[in-house]
C-alpha cells in the first residue's frame, strides 16, 4: 500500500509524509466506480435517488471532496505527469479527482450543477456504463503499475 523506503518524502520543516502507490489508489478509485456504476446500471432510478440524498447535502459533499483531495494529493505528490502509459492516465484520473475534490470541498454547488446534467433519466444507463467501465480499467491499471 504504502511503501515507508521508497516513498518517504521530506516535507516543509522536514516533516516527513508518505505518497499513495499508483496502484492502490487506482484500487480504490476503481472499486468506487463499480460501487456507482453497477447499480445505476442495476436500479438506475434508485441509485439516482441515493445519490441526489448525497448531492443534496453540503456537509456530506464537503468531507467526502476533503477526502479525495487528500487521496489524490498523496498519488500526485510522487509524480504529476501525465502521460499515455498507464501510470500517465491513472494520474489523470488523479488530476480530475483533485480539481473535482477541491470543486466538492470549497464550493460544492458547482459540483453539483454538473453532477445534475449527467444524473438525467435518461443518461443514468449511460453514466452506468461509463462508471463501470472506468472501474473496471482502473482495477486492470492498478495490476500493470
Amino acid at each position: 500500500m504504502l511503501r515507508r523506503a521508497q516513498h518517504d518524502k521530506r516535507g516543509f520543516d522536514g516533516v516527513h509524509f508518505q505518497v499513495m502507490e499508483l496502484s492502490t489508489f487506482a484500487t480504490i478509485t476503481g472499486i468506487f466506480e463499480l460501487i456507482i456504476g453497477i447499480p445505476l446500471i442495476v436500479a438506475g432510478l434508485a441509485t439516482n435517488k441515493f445519490i441526489q440524498k448525497v448531492l443534496s447535502n453540503e456537509v456530506t459533499m464537503r468531507i467526502m471532496g476533503a477526502v479525495i483531495t487528500v487521496i489524490c494529493a498523496l498519488v500526485l505528490l510522487d509524480g504529476a505527469t501525465i502521460g499515455t502509459d498507464p501510470e500517465g492516465l491513472i494520474r489523470l484520473v488523479a488530476w480530475i479527482g483533485f480539481i473535482k475534490g477541491i470543486s466538492a470541498a470549497w464550493r460544492p454547488d458547482i459540483l453539483v450543477g454538473i453532477s445534475q446534467s449527467f444524473l438525467k433519466q435518461e443518461f443514468l444507463l449511460l453514466a452506468g456504463i461509463v462508471g463501470t467501465a472506468i472501474g473496471v480499467l482502473l482495477l486492470y491499471g492498478a495490476a500493470l503499475v
